[in-house]
């Protein structure tokens, strides 16, 4: 409203009111000092954080087959995925078997998993001591394929599909085939 006369604006019911215009002056603390240290910009971008004892832990990359050696001796893990519309991804756990650097998992035909995960999908698999505060995660992603052909089924070995913990049946089998294979380790010395 430049330009408007005051009775202009007082016609249209408002008062208004020119005053400096120059910002306010920044108001000082009652107590200027008392527990309002200046920090450094180091200290003010770790406020909040929890930091690593790094004389004592140390953080290691896992290489590729070393990833595939740890995933093996675990048996649940969880599947990641997207589903059109929602804004974050899914992420649901499964027990798996891990048959020549292959994610194998089941699920019903009904399931969230078969109906989307099927396309690139994600997998990590982690095993934490949480009094040492030591452990490793791994994941994988790749392409997530509902196993239908029954000569692959065949190629199975007995005994090596994964026996779920949740009962009702979960007879549809899925795989992964890691693309991209990462990991993680932390240890203590």
């Amino acid at each position: 409203m430049a330009g408007t006369s005051g009775a202009d604006a007082s016609a249209h019911g408002r008062d208004w009111v020119v005053g400096p215009t120059s910002p306010p002056e920044q108001r000082q603390s009652a107590d200027a000092g008392g527990g309002a240290e200046q920090l450094g910009e180091d200290e003010r971008l770790l406020i909040g954080t929890d930091l690593a004892d790094n004389e004592r832990a140390r953080f290691t990359v896992l290489e590729r087959q070393t990833c595939f050696n740890l995933m093996s001796t675990r048996d649940i893990g969880r599947v990641a995925f997207t589903i059109e519309g929602d804004a974050a991804p899914t992420v649901l756990p499964v027990n798996y078997t891990l048959l020549n650097d292959t994610v194998i998992f089941r699920s019903t035909l009904a399931g969230t998993i078969m109906r989307y995960a099927r396309g690139y999908a994600a997998f990590q698999v982690d095993h934490f001591d949480d009094e040492r505060r030591e452990g490793w995660s791994v994941l994988a992603s790749g392409r997530c394929r509902w196993v239908r052909d029954s000569g692959e089924l065949e190629r199975i070995p007995q005994g090596r599909l994964p026996q779920p913990w949740v009962e009702g049946p979960r007879d549809q089998v899925l795989k992964i085939t890691p693309a991209r294979l990462t990991g993680r380790e932390i240890h203590r010395s």
